[in-house]
């Protein structure tokens, strides 16, 4: 829900148009004390909703994605936090779908260089609004990814933003396991390349590891 009151309202109508008036009732009620959380605990508590999402049926679910794809957009602009929260609830909720999956396709660091430097320069940005220290923090992550360490390239802010980060996690989302856990790793590195995280690097962090289907790496290693 957005902070704006105009944004808000249309929001709780949404809810209202797709799931009823219970619904929006039991939405306006959890509102205050949900909007006390700290901002670092959302997604974590979002995770704890999994379980009971994944149970819905087709219908019900199918209708949740939707209400909630509306309420995203409702006021035209998609923050890193919003990002994080729709692209980990759909992968979560798509991993109980089909649990099996297709199997890796990709087992080259080559074949998704484009897709890590996205990955980790789009990190870097969050991580900092001065260039050269967003430079930086790419570079410690690359570092990791020795095999194509020098292949890799920092991307100006247009060429990896969150609709070009969406489409690089779903590419990356069917490399092998040794890809994924090593480009966390690298992401990780980037994050904790100043020796502190934000809240919001955290929570991309988090989005990449449940996009990429892949635990979560101790973000204190990466300092």
């Amino acid at each position: 829900m957005d902070g704006p009151p105009e944004i808000r309202a249309k929001q709780q109508q949404l809810v209202e148009t797709h799931d009823g008036t219970a619904a929006a009732a039991a939405l306006a009620k959890l509102r205050p004390a949900l909007s006390l959380v700290d901002r670092a605990a959302r997604l974590p508590l979002l995770q704890l909703c999994l379980p009971a999402l994944r149970g819905l049926d087709a219908p019900a679910l199918d209708r949740f994605i939707t209400t909630l794809d509306e309420l995203v957009y409702a006021d035209g602009v998609v923050t890193p936090f919003e990002f994080a929260l729709q692209k980990m609830l759909l992968r979560s909720l798509e991993l109980g779908r089909t649990p099996a999956g297709a199997g890796p396709q990709i087992y080259s660091f080559n074949a998704v260089t484009t897709e890590i430097s996205i990955v980790l320069s789009a990190l870097a940005h969050i991580s900092s609004e001065q260039l050269d220290e967003a430079g930086r923090a790419f570079a410690t992550g690359a570092t990791q990814i020795k095999l194509i360490e020098t292949k890799l390239a920092f991307l100006n802010q247009a060429d990896c933003d969150l609709g070009k980060l969406d489409a690089a996690l779903d590419k990356l989302a069917t490399a092998s396991l040794p890809i994924k856990q090593r480009t966390l790793v690298a992401a990780a590195h980037v994050i904790g390349a100043d020796g502190q995280v934000l809240v919001s690097e955290a929570e991309l962090l988090r989005a990449i590891s449940a996009a990429l289907d892949c635990p979560m790496p101790p973000i204190a290693a990466a300092a």
